[in-house]
């Protein structure tokens, strides 16, 4: 299936990483994986994978599957509901990672496959598709919205094409801190407006991990980037993303349209001198070879969300809707227990980071973090403020909703710590 669109990610390709796939860890070929989803299915495979020990050889691991695909089989036939959820990476990407196997943008996904068999009491059964089966994230995501699988992820930068309000998380600096985006995900008031908003056009979001983005720098950039002057002439990559695109036309960059899966052969030829996309992300496909600077701009979240069909959802029987709402607060409170952990010890670019975690893995290629000082992130917020660029920014709200962004800001900046809740109840 061809996924070359200008999304932010599309982990069937794993730009210039070693054709060593988590399977392979495990002692078995690709085609011996290939013959045995073929065989079993990818469920059961994923399912036998995440609980078998990673010494076990291909022997161990077929005749586990094979008992854990009777398992799965009888589970789909008793359940009165099948969930598909469709999936763009996959779902045993770092077979020893310290908080998630999965690739990270579906950090939850098989987490959220145990919790919606256990809440529905096996009247929901899950099924799991990988690789961006479904397309790209927008047309993966439009599917979801049309009902052809129910459960997919897309980022909410690349949501904003099918429910623009999403755009209002886009605007530079005005969330501020992790914190702060954790109180708008769990925050009622927001599921008030933008989640109302969304569900109007059928889709919303269930859960999401929010990595903020940084920029990777390849090597054609011999000069370190700290202030945004820096950026002058340099060829940044950008997504579709209409607020991501006024960012950098206000930074004196020239923001370069790239297709997702050419990013690595840009970076490394100097067609592109720059992307500006989340670490996790960056690092799932296999960049890291060609990043030579990673700076710490952050002006804009890189939301890596799992979506539903919202007439399928209020279609259920209440129990069971209560169900999958259940596990989704579930994995979000999980994910953002985790999160700090996440970045430290599995994406690797906190200062208190181990040596050869993530990211850090990279150093001995070359790669520098640029991590930014309070005045010189201060330049960096001044010159993408609304109040020096009002015409651009007030248009963009009052078109993507006003009301919906003012909410998002006071919810996000509402003093107090970060306290869970079921944002739907």
């Amino acid at each position: 299936m061809n996924n070359r669109s200008n999304t932010d990610h599309g982990s069937r390709v794993t730009f210039g990483c070693p054709d060593t796939p988590s399977h392979q860890r495990h002692g078995i070929s690709r085609r011996c994986f290939t013959e045995l989803v073929g065989t079993y299915g990818l469920t059961a495979v994923t399912m036998t994978l995440l609980g078998i020990p990673n010494t076990a050889d291909a022997a161990q691991i077929a005749q586990a599957t094979k008992a854990r695909s009777a398992e799965e089989e009888a589970k789909k036939k008793k359940a009165e509901v099948v969930l598909i959820l469709g999936m763009e990476g996959t779902t045993n990407r770092y077979p020893n990672g310290p908080i998630t196997k999965a690739s990270m943008q579906n950090w939850g996904c098989t987490d959220f496959k145990v919790f919606v068999e256990r809440n529905s009491g096996g009247k929901i059964y899950v099924d799991f598709f990988e690789g961006a089966i479904f397309g790209a994230q927008t047309k993966a995501l439009r599917k979801v919205q049309q009902g052809v699988f129910q459960v997919g992820n897309c980022s909410t930068q690349n949501a904003s094409a099918v429910a623009d309000v999403w755009n209002v998380l886009d605007l530079p600096y005005q969330i501020g801190p992790f914190e702060n985006m954790w109180k708008v995900m769990f925050s009622k008031e927001v599921a008030a407006t933008v989640r109302k908003k969304s569900q109007e056009a059928n889709i919303d979001m269930i859960f999401n991990a929010p990595w903020l983005r940084w920029l990777e720098l390849g090597r054609s950039v011999k000069h370190e980037v700290r202030q945004p002057e820096h950026l002058k002439s340099l060829k940044i990559r950008v997504t579709d993303s209409k607020l991501e695109q006024a960012a950098f036309k206000i930074l004196p960059a020239n923001p370069t349209p790239v297709a997702w899966p050419e990013t690595f052969d840009a970076l490394k030829s100097g067609a592109v001198d720059g992307i500006h996309v989340g670490p996790a992300p960056t690092f799932d496909a296999g960049l890291g070879p060609v990043v030579a600077q990673m700076v710490n701009v952050e002006f804009m979240y890189k939301n890596d969300a799992t979506w539903t069909n919202v007439r399928w959802l209020n279609g259920l029987k209440p129990a069971l809707r209560e169900a999958v709402l259940e596990a989704a607060y579930e994995v979000q409170v999980e994910i953002y227990k985790n999160f700090e952990r996440m970045l430290r010890d599995q994406v690797g670019i906190q200062p208190d980071t181990p040596t050869g975690a993530g990211w850090r893995a990279h150093e001995a290629d070359g790669l520098k973090f640029v991590r930014l000082t309070e005045s010189e992130r201060a330049a960096w917020r001044d010159a993408l403020s609304i109040e020096r660029n009002k015409k651009v920014l007030n248009e963009m709200i009052d078109r993507f909703g006003r009301k919906e962004y003012e909410t998002v800001i006071r919810v996000a900046n509402t003093p107090g710590k970060v306290e869970p809740q079921r944002w739907w109840a």
